[in-house]
């Protein structure tokens, strides 16, 4: 795995190349603008999933819910809201990492690269990955961080409003995963393989 400044473009030439060799572009939005827009479904379904597992486990949401009475949010900007916003950073990126740990071969590769876009982590590889692993690469950071994690802190006493808060973050976050999840499992054949040349996708 290897570091890289920024997300790469796209390879017209190497578009090309796919295309005569046999590969189909997958039909998918052409920038993250409209994948996020696109996403905004699986992101309340998501959401919902993420609110509905810390309903269940932390009884003071629940409480604050049924409150009658409703209830108010205030934000006071301290040297701890600097430490809550790293953590936020440090928890998004870990879930770029849960991503490169189900890369074949991750550590070993030179088609996988990670690095840093303004103050968000990103992985990117150009490995030929068979469609059930590239589900799994993309499904992972949701199930562990969103969905298996809040059961974790229940049980070591860390279930709080804020870590309830950094699972429902990745929940969201992860909308555009499951929105190319869903454009994948519609579109590419069992058993096919998947490669990424920058903001396109093609299979074969």
């Amino acid at each position: 795995m290897r570091y890289m400044k920024k997300l790469p473009s796209t390879n017209k030439e190497l578009s090309n190349k796919l295309v005569s060799e046999g590969w189909s572009k997958l039909k998918e939005p052409s920038n993250l603008g409209i994948a996020t827009l696109l996403s905004v479904p699986f992101m309340i379904i998501n959401a919902a999933s993420s609110i509905a597992i810390a309903f269940y486990l932390y009884p003071p949401l629940k409480e604050l819910l049924n409150n009658k009475q409703g209830f108010s949010i205030s934000i006071t900007v301290n040297l701890f809201t600097l430490i809550y916003v790293v953590i936020i950073l440090l928890f998004m990126a870990l879930h770029e990492i849960l991503h490169a740990c189900f890369i074949p071969n991750v550590l070993k590769s030179d088609k996988t690269y990670w690095g840093i876009n303004m103050f968000c982590a990103f992985i990117f590889t150009t490995e030929k990955i068979k469609k059930d692993r590239f589900l799994i690469i993309s499904i992972m950071p949701l199930i562990l961080l969103s969905l298996i994690l809040p059961f974790i802190l229940n049980i070591l006493g860390w279930l709080n409003g804020y870590t309830i808060l950094l699972c429902l973050i990745n929940a969201g976050g992860s909308c555009v995963d499951c929105l190319n999840m869903w454009l994948v499992a519609i579109q590419v054949p069992k058993g096919s393989y998947i490669f990424n040349n920058g903001v396109e996708t093609y299979f074969k």
